[in-house]
């Protein structure tokens, strides 16, 4: 590998990571808009681990994003790994999330796995599933929590 070939593939390694926070930011601001802005316009979101489904399209994924905001959700991510292939790539990292539900503060835990595609030199989501391992009150904890998804 070169040393541009090393400088690009470091360049796109950080759009991605870029790409992700930019996502939890989107979602902290309650922008839909924003958000969609980060997905191919057939991008997917998988919610299956929390009872869910697949939501599909930009319009149906800011219909769901939308009815998520009452859980005024503050998302962190931390261990992103990513494997890139040309205009592709597909990794996941691990999530943290701060979320409130009727007045009761929430902690949660779990992984995304994401696919990625390079459009017009932008990376933008493909395909996001969320694997939640517990979100739980936070007067509760987690070690409690029974299994992937527990809410």
């Amino acid at each position: 590998m070169t040393q541009e070939e090393m400088v690009e593939e470091l360049w796109n390694r950080e759009m991605i990571r870029e790409l992700t926070y930019e996502y939890g930011l989107s979602i902290e601001a309650q922008d839909a808009d924003r958000l969609m802005s980060l997905f191919i316009e057939t991008g997917s979101v998988d919610f299956t681990s929390v009872g869910g489904k697949v939501i599909t399209g930009h319009q149906a994924m800011k219909a769901f994003y939308e009815t998520t905001w009452p859980l005024k959700v503050k998302p962190f991510f931390t261990n992103h790994m990513i494997r890139i292939a040309g205009d592709r790539a597909h990794g996941f990292c691990s999530l943290e999330n701060r979320a409130t539900r009727d007045g009761q503060s929430l902690i949660g835990a779990g992984r995304l796995h994401d696919t990625y595609e390079k459009i017009a030199g932008a990376w933008k989501f493909a395909t996001r599933r969320v694997e939640m391992f517990y979100l739980v009150p936070l007067s509760e904890g987690w070690a409690n929590a029974d299994g992937p998804g527990h809410l």
